[in-house]
């Protein structure tokens, strides 16, 4: 059974709480999980973050490889999922 939305926001949480007991890398293996178990049109919709100064959105298929390379993007989005 595919990973759910609410289920990789306890993860973001979880990063952000135990950043030592769950890495980077398990986060954005279970983003590509959660992905792979979207419906085949909603991979080329748009999914982000948004806050104070500003946001920004990517493709969710784009979604993993940003999460890796751009570390500034990361950080704001898993604050942004994780509710805070």
């Amino acid at each position: 059974m595919p990973i759910t939305f609410e289920e990789l926001q306890a993860l973001a949480r979880m990063l952000l709480e135990r950043p030592i007991a769950f890495t980077v890398e398990d986060f954005v293996k279970k983003v590509e999980e959660w992905l792979n178990g979207q419906p085949e049109q909603l991979r080329d919709s748009f999914i982000g973050y948004f806050g104070p100064g500003g946001g920004k959105v990517v493709k969710r298929s784009e979604l993993p490889r940003i999460l890796r390379e751009d570390p500034d993007f990361r950080e704001k989005f898993i604050r942004f999922l994780a509710g805070g």
